[in-house]
């Protein structure tokens, strides 16, 4: 569906999009925190329309004007009307549904980096594209299928996948990642911590501020973090996340690096930036960015409360032991 968001012109080299970002950040003076460094915090929303890797049909353009745009991509009421055609508010025989398009949010345009749209997060390397080792993607699969995340068994609760149960999102939150809703993310900031609150599913991690990384005898939910400030930038480093983020997250593998980086480039804007190292997968480091926005609310994703999938898959269980005709769903 990506494809359909689309335009081309010529694209860019990854070095002179980061010093246009280094010229936007220049013009603007960040607040200060008490504590002398850049204020970063609030909540943030990253929603928007731009896909990871860039869609054969931009024919290698980064970025498109906002005519262009408008011309090319769905509207945002096309777009979810595309998704319920597919389930979302469409169930029949061998369909039982999914969201309605009221809680789908997945921004109304491309996202929208010094004066132009982009069509794609990834801006290094410059064709847009993961670069995938011969190997990379089998090893990928295999990291994300050996791992235990639930069998989808229907005799208990206990049975059905971490997802089902609530007890992890779908979203990507390392690195952060537009997906159909709850993108948002608080930053709160000490003199030796930063907190960075993803709304899906309530994860945070808690990033050391100018610390080495500690050897732990487990590994932790959302990996280990450092953290330390490059002039008016925020960066934080990722490693050694718990296997079972590795089989969730499209991006983390067992021997990843992610480095990220926040700038505040306006009262209500940050620029932020991710790169993934992992020699195993990919045949370099490379780079995605996109813009965040405050003016989001941050609420508490109580899943559990209005999970009622979970009793009407166990109770379909339950039928379809009596009555062994009942359809699979």
């Amino acid at each position: 569906m990506r494809s359909q968001f689309c335009s081309s012109i010529l694209a860019l080299p990854a070095l002179s999009l980061l010093a246009g970002l280094a010229v936007a950040a220049e013009s603007y003076t960040p607040p200060r925190t008490e504590f002398g460094v850049p204020d970063l915090q609030a909540v943030w929303t990253y929603q928007t329309r731009t896909g990871l890797e860039r869609p054969d049909v931009y024919e290698g353009a980064l970025e498109v004007d906002e005519a262009t745009m408008m011309e090319k991509m769905m509207s945002t009421p096309q777009y979810i009307a595309a998704l319920e055609a597919v389930g979302a508010e469409a169930p029949g025989p061998d369909n039982v549904g999914a969201y309605n398009g009221f809680w789908i949010t997945p921004g109304d345009t491309l996202a929208f980096m010094n004066g132009m749209y982009r069509t794609s997060l990834i801006v290094d390397p410059v064709d847009g594209k993961i670069p995938w080792t011969e190997e990379g993607e089998a090893i990928r699969r295999a990291q994300r299928g050996s791992l235990p995340m639930g069998v989808g068994e229907s005799d208990g609760p206990e049975g059905r996948t971490l997802s089902d149960r609530c007890l992890v999102s779908f979203s990507s939150t390392a690195p952060f990642m537009s997906s159909l809703y709850n993108n948002n993310v608080r930053i709160v900031q000490s003199p030796t911590h930063v907190v960075l609150l993803a709304e899906m599913a309530h994860d945070a991690r808690i990033v050391p501020i100018d610390q080495d990384f500690q050897e732990l005898p487990y590994a932790q939910w959302l990996g280990r973090s450092v953290g330390y400030y490059d002039g008016d930038t925020l960066v934080v480093v990722t490693r050694d996340f718990h296997p079972w983020q590795v089989a969730k997250e499209r991006l983390i593998s067992e021997n990843i690096t992610l480095t990220e980086r926040f700038t505040r480039v306006a009262d209500d804007k940050l620029h932020y930036s991710f790169t993934v190292e992992d020699p195993e997968l990919y045949t370099q480091p490379w780079t995605g960015e996109m813009p965040m926005y405050t003016g989001a609310e941050l609420y508490e994703y109580a899943c559990h409360e209005g999970n009622y999938s979970m009793r009407a898959i166990l109770a379909g269980a339950r039928t379809a032991e009596v009555d062994p005709s009942t359809p699979e769903q």
